[in-house]
């Protein structure tokens, strides 16, 4: 790793299984580390970083608390990567085992050393009700040990999958846009940037925060504004937002007029005195399509 390395690092079976999926799209735009009790959550992805944690053989029923002590084992490795490190994105399950316990002593050690750290973190079925206990004692010290904690409900995550043919295990196309949504604001340069210390500012707001990613063509901002709040996330009312960062991806076709149209369809339901950032990019891959990530905090 290099200094100001962005690190994707995926705790637990499916939160490998998230970071390897968004990994593969973001054309090498952040290092990727794998952290897991079962190796099987590193096959076929050479192009990651792999720690093992705990005995061979152990892939099921970990406690929180022995997982949390079998990753400190690693702490020099962990270490010498987060000290490189400005933005880690972590990818996890809560509700026992290694999500519930390694995500949040990496959290910490990766804040400790001065990165930016985002936890994305699954939360259980509805119907498994002692998982659901497990992430309710676990949510609040990720939340404390990360910048921003974005929940997302599996049942509802489950759900839409379906719908769009994709599993629910990979994220169904909508983790991966999560993820990719939030390393772009800092690895693209654009025709309006943003950078660290955005991403900072809006962070730094007391409150939980959340993440919407709306895609669609240019020419029908209230469409890509609708698609948004159809995400998976967790029904979070923004309209007391205290805080947005707005990411907007183009094509070349998409003009200047353009993001500032597709920007106040954005920011027009927030509150007047709420904050907001604003950058633009453009993908040239993209023609006349629009990819928006809105960073919402202090909800």
């Amino acid at each position: 790793m290099h200094d100001g390395a962005l690190l994707l690092v995926g705790v637990g079976g499916i939160g490998c299984r998230w970071a390897k999926k968004a990994h593969s799209d973001l054309e090498n735009a952040a290092d990727l580390l794998l952290v897991d009790s079962d190796s099987s959550s590193f096959e076929e992805y050479p192009n990651a970083s792999t720690i093992h944690i705990g005995p061979n053989e152990v892939n099921h029923g970990i406690m929180p608390e022995l997982s949390a002590s079998w990753t400190s084992e690693f702490a020099h490795v962990f270490s010498k990567m987060f000290e490189r490190a400005e933005l880690v994105l972590i990818s996890t399950v809560l509700g026992g085992g290694v999500g519930g316990g390694a995500s949040i002593w990496i959290a910490e050690q990766a804040r400790s050393s001065g990165a930016l750290v985002v936890t994305i973190s699954g939360l259980p079925f509805e119907d498994q009700v002692s998982r659901m206990r497990w992430a309710r004692l676990s949510r609040p010290r990720l939340e404390s040990a990360s910048h921003a904690t974005i929940g997302i409900s599996l049942s509802s995550l489950a759900q839409r999958s379906m719908k769009r043919g994709i599993s629910w295990e990979d994220g169904g196309g909508w983790v991966s846009s999560l993820i990719g949504g939030i390393i772009r604001t800092q690895a693209r340069m654009g025709v309006i940037n943003l950078d660290l210390m955005d991403l900072r500012t809006i962070l730094a707001q007391a409150g939980r925060s959340t993440v919407l990613v709306g895609e669609g063509m240019a020419v029908d901002a209230d469409r890509i504004f609708r698609s948004a709040f159809d995400a998976p996330l967790e029904r979070i009312d923004i309209a007391n937002a205290a805080a947005c960062l707005l990411h907007i991806e183009g094509g070349s076709a998409v003009s200047l007029r353009d993001f500032d149209h597709i920007a106040e369809s954005f920011t027009k339901g927030l509150h007047e005195n709420c904050n907001v950032i604003y950058g633009a990019s453009i993908d040239r891959e993209m023609a006349g399509e629009v990819r928006v990530i809105a960073v919402l905090s202090g909800l």
